[in-house]
C-alpha cells in the first residue's frame, strides 16, 4: 500500500519520515541535491539557495529551497531540469563572487556537504589556478 505522504524526486518514489524536508528525504534515499548552508545538527534556514528544486503539486510548479520545504504528498520534485540547473548556477556564481576559491582551501571543508558543489555548478576561472583538477573539469565547458 503506497504511503499517503509519499512523493517522487526525479521519478523515484520517496516516503519521508514525519517532519523531514525535501532535502532530508532525498538524502535518506540516496538522491543528490546540492547544498551549502544545510547542516544536519542545525535548524535549516535556506540562506544559500543552492538546494533549489522544482515542485509540481496540484497543477502548479514552484521553485523552493529543499532544505526548508516539507514535501507535499503526491507531488513531483525535479532536481535537475534546465530551469533549476540554470537558476542554481546563477545562485552559486553570486555566492562565489565573494570567495571564488574559498571552498577549495577552507579549513572547515570536512564539515560541509558535498565538497564538489562549486566545481560542478560555477564558472569562476580564477579558481582553476589552485584547483586540484588543474582546469580538467566540466566547468571549462560552461
Amino acid at each position: 500500500m503506497p504511503d499517503p505522504n509519499g512523493f517522487t524526486i526525479d521519478g523515484v518514489e520517496v516516503n519521508p519520515q514525519k517532519g523531514q524536508t525535501i532535502l532530508q528525504a532525498a538524502l535518506d534515499h540516496g538522491i543528490y541535491i546540492p547544498y551549502l548552508c544545510y547542516f544536519p545538527k542545525m535548524k535549516p534556514y535556506g540562506a544559500c539557495r543552492a538546494c533549489l528544486v522544482e515542485v509540481e503539486a496540484n497543477g502548479r510548479k514552484m521553485l523552493v529551497a529543499s532544505c526548508t520545504t516539507p514535501p507535499i504528498p503526491d507531488s513531483s520534485v525535479s532536481t535537475n531540469n534546465e530551469e533549476v540547473t540554470d537558476l542554481r548556477k546563477n545562485v552559486i556564481e553570486l555566492l562565489m563572487t565573494e570567495h571564488p576559491h574559498g571552498c577549495l582551501t577552507c579549513h572547515r571543508i570536512e564539515l560541509c556537504g558535498p565538497q564538489d558543489i562549486c566545481q560542478r555548478h560555477v564558472s569562476v576561472t580564477d579558481r582553476c589556478t589552485i584547483c586540484p583538477k588543474n582546469e580538467r573539469c566540466e566547468l571549462k565547458d560552461t
